[in-house]
């Protein structure tokens, strides 16, 4: 839950970041101190809002909604995970929405399953010292692949050699 008094410039931060979490509510017109001071969004104002959901990359939808004095934008749990927006990654952490670093972005991308262990660089495997020609002359037979392009060629166009790499595939 995050309380704010109006629409400010971190609107776009805190929906990013609910939308990393596990989705939250902000609610807009409490002041800082915890009063009501009440805030009627016009339709400009909702607009405004949905597009800086849709402007995150990907795009991402909520719900608005005008409680009396009160408007309460609910974002739900992100299902297409990481969200960003202006480029930035942010993500809930307690009460606070904070700006992912380089390496907290990859433990991300890695916590949400989007980086999958077959498809990662092997950077230990050496092609001409490990590579196994005869499993692999056993594999081109077996799957009916003829012998017509390098091995190299091959393993490229099977995604198996990426950046000049092994896969750990």
């Amino acid at each position: 839950l995050e309380l704010k008094e109006g629409l400010g410039s971190s609107l776009g931060k805190e929906i990013c970041a609910f939308a990393n979490a596990s989705g939250g509510k902000i609610v807009l017109g409490v002041k800082d101190d915890g009063s009501i001071k009440g805030l009627v969004l016009s339709n400009s104002d909702k607009s405004k809002i949905q597009d800086i959901a849709r402007n995150m990359n990907p795009l991402f939808k909520i719900d608005i909604e005008q409680i009396d004095d009160l408007a309460v934008i609910d974002i739900p749990n992100g299902i297409n995970k990481p969200y960003s927006i202006n480029g930035h990654f942010f993500l809930r952490i307690g009460t606070n929405s904070q700006q992912l670093s380089r390496d907290e972005i990859k433990e991300f991308f890695q916590d949400e399953g989007l980086v999958q262990f077959d498809e990662k660089l092997n950077k230990e495997f050496d092609i001409n010292t490990d590579f196994n020609k005869s499993a692999y002359t056993n594999f081109l037979g077996r799957s009916k692949i003829s012998k017509g392009l390098s091995t190299t060629k091959l393993l490229t166009n099977l995604g198996l050699i990426k950046s000049g790499r092994m896969t750990n595939t």
